[in-house]
């Protein structure tokens, strides 16, 4: 009697599809063994992560007519203060100062390369700035008809010597009182002559003796030297401590540098005097970034007694 072999239940196509691509995967890698290639496993998702390019320490006075110093992104191309041009030093070193009238926050902003950008906001101290009342003048410049082309002259010359490039580094350091005397005028005082109100003082005043010395507050290279008198400022030296950086030493009665010449802190610029506009003996000094004016007094470590 013959027996009936048992039927084996027919296989799913999914099951056999599996099966073939087991296969299949088998015979690839023993064929990549037999040529000696390696299997290579999948390798797991991980996102390139984006360079840094971030501000680095800023320190400094961040108020109305302050400053701040600081280091720019590594890269960056182009850097702005509210969308001003800022000048960025090799090393990303900067220097920025801010108005009188700044407002409540500003803006700094650095750009790289294929796009990237990074920003800082700086929240600026509000300040009061008080009054300063002058004896009125004994004489108006504006009544002299050869004044107004005398003094677009005068501007022309202190514009063109502020306005030159620079290396200098004195802007990178500490400054120092730049005369001996009694503080005698505040930056931002807003003043009058008599009852006639002017604009804002635009400097800080040390009232001294005539031939006191002025000396350099910080290193920096002569680029403007009187004579002549200029008609408002008398003897005149302006002082480049780069970055855009540079200080004006107003109303001297003797200039013992010229143009040209370089100066540590400390070596003497001049003597105090009372030429040009003045009621008085003292030094005027003022600083100035960009075309911005602001407070001196900032730059200094030490703290100034009260002022008049």
């Amino acid at each position: 009697m013959s027996r009936v072999k048992p039927r084996r239940p027919a296989m799913p196509k999914c099951v056999r599809w599996a099966a073939s691509s087991a296969v299949l995967l088998l015979a690839a890698c023993a064929s990549r063994t037999a040529e000696n290639l390696p299997v290579e496993p999948v390798a797991a998702f991980a996102p390139t992560p984006a360079p840094a390019f971030a501000f680095g320490a800023i320190e400094g006075v961040p108020e109305q007519a302050g400053f701040a110093r600081g280091l720019a992104p590594p890269g960056t191309l182009r850097l702005t203060l509210d969308g001003k041009d800022v000048p960025v030093a090799a090393d990303g070193a900067f220097f920025v100062a801010f108005p009188r009238e700044a407002s409540s926050s500003v803006l700094l902003r650095a750009e790289g390369g294929d796009g990237v950008a990074a920003e800082h906001r700086l929240d600026l101290r509000p300040r009061v700035f008080p009054e300063d009342r002058l004896p009125a003048r004994l004489q108006r410049h504006t009544a002299d008809p050869g004044f107004a082309a005398r003094r677009a002259e005068e501007l022309a010359r202190i514009g063109a010597a502020r306005g030159a490039p620079s290396g200098e580094s004195g802007w990178r350091g500490g400054f120092v009182l730049p005369a001996s005397g009694r503080v005698s005028g505040v930056f931002g005082s807003q003043r009058f002559y008599g009852d006639e109100p002017q604009s804002p003082h635009s400097g800080l005043d040390i009232a001294a003796p005539v031939g006191t010395p002025v000396v350099a507050p910080a290193p920096g290279r002569v680029v403007l030297a009187s004579p002549p008198l200029f008609s408002l400022e008398g003897n005149l030296v302006i002082l480049d401590h780069g970055q855009g950086l540079t200080s004006s030493f107003l109303h001297l009665d003797r200039v013992d540098v010229a143009a040209g010449q370089a100066l540590q802190t400390g070596e003497i610029i001049g003597a105090v005097g009372a030429t040009g506009r003045a009621t008085g003996a003292h030094l005027h000094w003022g600083v100035m970034w960009q075309g911005v004016r602001f407070d001196p007094a900032t730059l200094l470590s030490q703290v100034l007694p009260a002022c008049c």
